[in-house]
C-alpha cells in the first residue's frame, strides 16, 4: 500500500506480522514504512505526523544526489554526459557516440521536476549498463588470463550495496554502478573478486594473492574503494 503525505512524497507501507515497531528506510524514489500488522491505518499516519522532522531530515541527508541539468559535468571511465533542449522534441531521446551520451529535452524542461530527473536518471542508468556490458567481460577476461585466473560466469547486476561478488561456484557479480569509479578502481574490484575463485574468504592467503597482482596495494585500494563515495 502506498499514501502520500504533503512534503515526505510517497510512503510504501508494509505490513510485517514479526515487526514489533515502525521502522521507515528511504529507498531511491520513496520512504518505505515497516510495521506491525495490527496497525490501523490512521494510527500509522498519526505516527508519520509525529516523525515527521526525523523523517524531513531523512530525505534531506538522502537527496544529495547530482541534480541532472544542461550544466551538470558527469563522466564515467568511458562516457561523458550532455544534457541539451531541443526545439524539435516534445520527448527526451538519448545517444551514445565516441564517448558522449547526449539526452535532448524539450525546451523549458523543468529540470528540477522528480518526474524528469526520474526519466534522466533511467536514461542513465541504462547507458551505464549497456557500457557496462559491453566493457566488463573484456575486462575480466583479460585480467583473469594475465594473472591465470578463471572464472565460471559473469553476470552485470544492479547491485548499490556491493560493487561485485563471487560464489562457490566461481559465479562473479558486477554492480554496473562500477561504471562511476575510476578505471583503476574498476579493474581493483574485478582483481578482487578473481582472487576469490581461489581464496572464498577474507584470510591471510587472501590478501597475499590480492597483493600479488595489485603491486602489493590490495589495503591501500581496498581503503581507497570503501571511502569512494558518489553522489548518483
Amino acid at each position: 500500500m502506498i499514501i502520500k503525505v504533503e512534503n515526505l512524497g510517497e510512503i510504501k507501507l508494509l505490513s510485517n506480522p514479526r515487526a514489533r515497531k515502525i521502522i521507515v528506510r528511504k529507498k531511491q524514489e520513496y520512504l518505505q514504512l515497516t510495521h506491525p500488522s495490527s496497525m490501523t491505518e490512521d494510527y500509522i499516519r498519526r505516527a508519520i505526523e509525529e516523525m515527521k522532522p526525523r523523517l524531513l531530515k531523512l530525505l534531506q541527508q538522502s537527496s544529495a544526489k547530482l541534480l541532472l541539468t544542461p550544466e551538470t559535468t558527469f563522466k564515467t571511465f568511458s562516457f561523458e554526459l550532455k544534457i541539451i533542449e531541443s526545439s524539435t522534441t516534445n520527448n527526451y531521446y538519448l545517444k551514445l557516440k565516441d564517448g558522449l551520451l547526449t539526452i535532448s529535452c524539450p525546451v523549458n524542461t523543468q529540470y528540477d521536476a522528480p518526474s524528469v530527473q526520474k526519466t534522466l536518471r533511467e536514461m542513465v542508468d541504462k547507458t551505464l549498463r549497456y557500457e557496462a556490458n559491453r566493457l566488463f567481460p573484456s575486462k575480466i577476461d583479460k585480467l583473469s588470463a594475465l594473472y591465470n585466473f578463471s572464472y565460471s560466469t559473469l553476470t552485470i547486476n544492479k547491485s548499490r550495496t556491493r560493487w561485485g561478488s563471487c560464489s562457490s561456484k566461481q559465479s562473479i557479480n558486477l554492480s554496473y554502478y562500477c561504471m562511476l569509479l575510476p578505471e583503476y578502481l574498476v579493474d581493483f574490484v574485478i582483481l578482487h573478486e578473481l582472487c576469490h575463485t581461489r581464496e572464498m574468504n577474507h584470510g591471510e592467503r587472501f590478501w597475499k594473492l590480492l597483493d600479488s597482482v595489485t603491486s602489493g596495494k590490495a589495503k591501500e585500494l581496498t581503503k581507497e574503494l570503501r571511502a569512494y563515495k558518489t553522489n548518483w
